[in-house]
């Protein structure tokens, strides 16, 4: 079971190029060189097995390099898994010569921690779902910008005649109101809220809250040293949470989801659909895929559907659905507060 980031991409027309000669410059515009450019973008991965070249290129410094494998290719769906080598630390007893006390020597080994990443190049899908997972990456928008970065790599080499951008899915609803919404209105729990920061400078409001908080001060004491990190608060209390009651975090939560400055620090709800809702200017919603449907990704049904086609139209439908739903619930609302307006004029006739 893991909950997926999902992303849009979108193609545009490079602008224009331009040639000198000795006499004026000609400018022309560079049309795609299809349509449908999804099939172009499915024909930059190969099958099962093929190694995909992604990279952070720094002016100066060379490439970062990430390992990335595909693991399936199937009706222009492409499933990568993505890897962050790193190198970790580990402290073994060496017990070579048993008549001294035991050294302890350090050993360095390489790890590879990855993410999936689903690319749905289907015509009109236009969809990219990622796996959080923070062993691997802090966020999954860095796998994303450094999907993006390398895709445009490659489609220069190939004098693609476009390039791609890739956005987060995001709905325009107030954080909070939202919560609300899911909680009251569709019934969900709250599974657990996540705090979490980042290195920088914290904003005095904050810092002066924690340090006037035992509970908080408590949490977070052992972590301000880290370069980031995060506070998980599993099962809390659904209205309390929302509505801002249990007062040893309803300082800090207002100021975190006020996105008035950046304060270092975030905020995430977690449902137990296994939906989450990331704080920020729009809400940011991933969709859950089970275990099962994890295991059969590529197997077709009755009707030669896969697993995994299926749930990427699922997902979107969720987006549509919870998109749609809130919009009627609002404008339900204004209906109603209309209603209690004019049966008010109404009854100040009498």
């Amino acid at each position: 079971m893991g909950n997926y980031a999902l992303y849009y991409y979108t193609f545009s027309d490079k602008k224009s190029f331009q040639q000198s000669f000795n006499y004026e410059e000609i400018v022309e515009d560079v049309s795609a060189a299809t349509t449908d450019k999804n099939l172009w973008l499915d024909r930059l991965f190969g099958g099962r097995n093929t190694i995909v070249r992604i990279q952070r290129v720094k002016k100066g410094s060379g490439a970062d390099k990430y390992p990335c494998t595909v693991i399936n290719h199937e009706d222009r769906i492409v499933f990568l898994r993505i890897e962050n080598e790193k190198l970790l630390s580990v402290y073994q007893k060496n017990h070579s010569n048993p008549s001294d006390i035991a050294s302890i020597d350090k050993i360095d080994v390489t790890t590879n921690p990855y993410s999936y990443v689903i690319i749905d190049c289907r015509e009109g899908k236009d969809m990219i779902a990622i796996k959080k997972s923070s062993d691997a990456f802090r966020s999954t928008d860095t796998i994303a910008k450094l999907l993006e970065e390398s895709l445009n790599s490659m489609m220069e080499q190939l004098s693609y005649s476009f390039e791609i951008a890739i956005e987060p899915v995001t709905m325009p609803k107030d954080f909070w109101d939202y919560n609300k919404y899911l909680i009251k209105k569709k019934g969900r729990k709250i599974r657990k809220m996540t705090i979490y920061f980042k290195a920088g400078s914290y904003d005095p409001k904050i810092e002066s809250i924690i340090n006037n908080t035992p509970y908080l001060k408590r949490l977070l004491k052992e972590r301000w040293s880290a370069p980031h990190g995060q506070v998980i608060l599993y099962n809390p209390l659904s209205p309390q949470v929302v509505d801002g009651r249990k007062h040893d975090i309803k300082n800090i939560i207002e100021i975190i989801s006020s996105n008035v400055f950046d304060t270092g620090f975030g905020i995430s709800i977690s449902y137990d659909n296994g939906i989450e809702i990331s704080c920020g200017k729009d809400i940011r919603v991933d969709y859950q895929m089970k275990e099962e449907t994890f295991l059969m990704l590529f197997v077709k049904d009755l009707i030669g559907e896969t697993k995994i086609s299926s749930w990427l139209d699922k997902a979107s439908n969720y987006i549509s659905k919870q998109k749609n739903e809130t919009y009627t619930e609002n404008r339900r609302k204004r209906k109603a507060a209309r209603q209690v307006s004019e049966m008010s004029s109404t009854l100040s006739l009498f």
